[in-house]
């Protein structure tokens, strides 16, 4: 009896990393795939729309995604920036299609992470019910005659192996993940350099106009 409350105890620490993967996954899934972001460096927001569609790529603050969306004639493209205290917004079809093109690496390797996301969503889903079913076990344990006791027992064991496996699967996933998160980092990086690079461009040649 003791023993397969220990079995159920162990196990119950897989269940709360299940639905942790879980719930991670599904915020994965109900993202946008093109929402990817740079990491500025403090000074410097950008907000780019994608032309005819709700698609939008940042780095800023929701008043940046506000105002991008203010200065937004229809569903056109644009890519509103801010630094230093000023603001530019860019409509140029060549610059935005250049831009666009900087997160491309970007909006790929996002979509392998949501991927991925879906399938850890899954297993967690199915160490979930594999916990209900040794947490019924369980409380029917705690009440089982001796010889009851021994054949749920071996039941919990059944389930703790399939919960076993499936927490190694989680676990080489994560480190997938893992894998794709230092890739997406160093992704965000060049990014950043190559899109202040090409708004400096924008702002030099005119193309850029200021809004404030």
């Amino acid at each position: 009896m003791i023993g397969s409350f220990a079995i159920l105890a162990s196990n119950c620490r897989r269940v709360a990393l299940a639905a942790l993967a879980a719930l991670c996954g599904s915020i994965a899934l109900i993202q946008p795939v093109a929402a990817d972001a740079i990491q500025a460096d403090g000074r410097t927001s950008y907000v780019l729309l994608t032309p005819g569609s709700r698609s939008t790529m940042m780095s800023g603050s929701t008043d940046d995604l506000r105002r991008a969306r203010a200065l937004r004639a229809g569903r056109e493209g644009l890519l509103y920036v801010r630094q230093s205290g000023a603001a530019y917004v860019i409509r140029d079809p060549a610059t935005l299609r250049r831009a666009e093109a900087i997160f491309e690496p970007q909006q790929a390797l996002g979509a392998r992470q949501a991927e991925l996301g879906s399938r850890q969503a899954a297993l967690g889903s199915r160490q979930a019910a594999l916990g209900a079913e040794q947490a019924r076990l369980g409380a029917r344990q705690a009440r089982a005659s001796p010889r009851q006791a021994a054949a749920l027992a071996r039941q919990q064991s059944e389930l703790g192996r399939q919960q076993d496996a499936l927490g190694r699967q989680q676990d080489a996933l994560g480190r997938q993940q893992e894998v794709l998160g230092r890739e997406q980092e160093r992704l965000g990086r060049q990014a950043q350099a190559r899109l202040r690079a090409l708004v400096e461009e924008a702002i030099r040649s005119g193309v850029a106009q200021r809004t404030n």
